[in-house]
């Protein structure tokens, strides 16, 4: 009986430790069997899915609510979210006044009223502008002056002929009498062909300096015009206008044009309005500004501009008929501007336009777009990334 107690006491007890690291491992086990019955059960009894085609021709697709129906043409499916999202619109008729653009501008050119008996001066912004304008003025001096040498050489060429030919026919008379001798007669004829000859090239050397002088003014003109400015302008401005020049942008250089009204206001002046009106432009494009020079006369009666001055000018503030449009209706891809036309049965026409100024909530449309044409308004800017796609496609063709 003691031997049986001795032998129990010797074999130690498991700790609960240890029995729990047993069951948690059984456990593991039991559960990655299960899950591994399970997979091998799914692969057996459930069927293969149907493959892409025989999914198309068991279920039909549906269909896009936008999409491409043929070359710049989008089609919207009826009653969906989209359709119910887009506002259609019709193009409007309006009379305004606002600008067609605004460009910047600056003094260039000021004709100051003279005090006493002085004469009416021009001022200058820039000291190239003003040794321009001293070189033509001194060509067109040169001008009136080699006109005036050729005259009077046309009259003293004239007055030595006639002098000698009243000499010759004298002499014819004595000859016959017998007076004088024909070998003076014949020296008097040779004197008036020599006077006819110096007399030809007087006048052809003074016709010669006239046509230089001519010349040198052109290019003197140009160079002015190239400077900024308009001889033809400075030849009738008076004091009461200043001459101002703004670049406009060679892509909207179509809405500009000679005699068009115009409004500026200067920062140095900003309550003030000052009506104008296009005088000319430039006929050259500058090749680092993409850009046309336009030259501006402003109506300054009470003198308070000046050379250097900057201002805002609006373009074309004539009263006008325009066509209107929600400024939503717009989108704006790279350098144009595009809206979306209705063509019937929920298709749109992506159709390339002009616009002008904005006018309140609308924008002016200057070319593409005819009075009562439909037109998505709000909404326009959820078909930009369709209207991308288009215009890409079309140029890939």
């Amino acid at each position: 009986m003691s031997d049986k107690h001795a032998d129990s006491a010797a074999v130690p007890l498991p700790s609960p430790q240890r029995i729990w690291a047993r069951v948690w491992s059984i456990g593991q086990f039991l559960l990655s069997l299960g899950l591994t019955l399970a997979f091998l059960a799914y692969l057996l009894f459930v069927p293969d899915p149907l493959k892409p085609g025989d999914s198309e021709q068991a279920a039909p697709a549906r269909p896009e609510i936008v999409s491409l129906v043929g070359p710049g043409l989008i089609r919207v499916q009826p009653g969906s979210p989209l359709d119910k999202k887009i506002q259609v619109v019709p193009v409007r008729k309006g009379t305004i006044s606002d600008p067609v653009m605004m460009v910047t501008g600056r003094v260039i050119a000021s004709l100051r009223p003279g005090h006493g008996k002085k004469e009416d001066y021009w001022q200058f912004d820039s000291p190239d502008l003003l040794a321009a304008h001293t070189d033509w003025e001194k060509a067109q001096a040169d001008i009136v002056f080699s006109e005036t040498q050729l005259e009077q050489v046309k009259q003293l060429a004239a007055t030595r002929l006639k002098a000698q030919r009243e000499v010759v026919q004298r002499m014819e008379k004595l000859v016959a009498a017998g007076t004088d001798t024909v070998k003076d007669l014949t020296a008097e004829r040779a004197n008036l062909i020599q006077v006819e000859i110096t007399g030809r090239q007087e006048v052809h050397q003074a016709e010669t300096a006239v046509r230089v002088a001519k010349r040198d003014e052109a290019a003197q003109a140009r160079k002015l015009q190239q400077a900024g400015l308009d001889p033809e302008l400075l030849k009738i401005a008076t004091s009461d206008m200043d001459i101002v020049v703004a670049d406009v942008p060679e892509g909207r250089i179509n809405q500009v044009r000679v005699g068009q009204s115009c409004l500026a206001t200067f920062f140095g002046l900003p309550r003030e309005r000052f009506p104008g009106k296009v005088r000319s432009i430039s006929p050259v494009l500058s090749i680092e500004r993409r850009s046309l020079r336009v030259l501006f006369v402003i109506d300054d009666p009470d003198d308070k501009l000046r050379p250097g001055m900057f201002a805002e000018i609006g373009l074309g503030t004539d009263s006008r008929e325009a066509l209107l449009i929600p400024a939503d209706a717009i989108l704006h891809l790279g350098r144009s501007d595009y809206v979306l036309v209705a063509q019937g049965d929920n298709t749109w026409a992506i159709r390339e336009v002009q616009v002008g100024e904005p006018h309140l909530n609308e924008i002016e449309i200057l070319s593409g777009l005819s009075h009562e044409e439909q037109v998505i308004g709000k909404g326009a800017i959820l078909f930009k990334p369709v209207v991308v796609r288009s215009l890409r496609s079309s140029e890939g063709r």
